[in-house]
């Protein structure tokens, strides 16, 4: 792990997860995935990318749609999305 500063965060319940940036190899991994599997491509990418990732493990494992939340919010802040 390179660095822990958070690039994103989202809260969710009054708990607030933060995830790192994502590096290029990262994102090309996800988008490969997205279109086949995109719970498990969300899952697996912001799971690499959390900043606690216990914790966000088990907050995916109990509601998994928040790692489509989360992908959503990561790829705004990149750009990817209009915001």
């Amino acid at each position: 792990m390179k660095e822990d500063k958070a690039f994103y965060t989202l809260s969710v319940d009054g708990k607030t997860y933060a995830f790192r940036r994502p590096e290029v190899s990262q994102l090309d991994r996800f988008g490969s995935r997205m279109a086949r599997a995109p719970l498990s491509a969300a899952l697996d990418f912001t799971r690499e990318l959390a900043l606690e990732p216990e914790a966000w493990a088990q907050a995916t494992s109990e509601r998994p749609g928040l790692a489509l939340a989360a992908v959503n919010g990561i790829m705004e802040a990149l750009g990817f999305l209009a915001g």
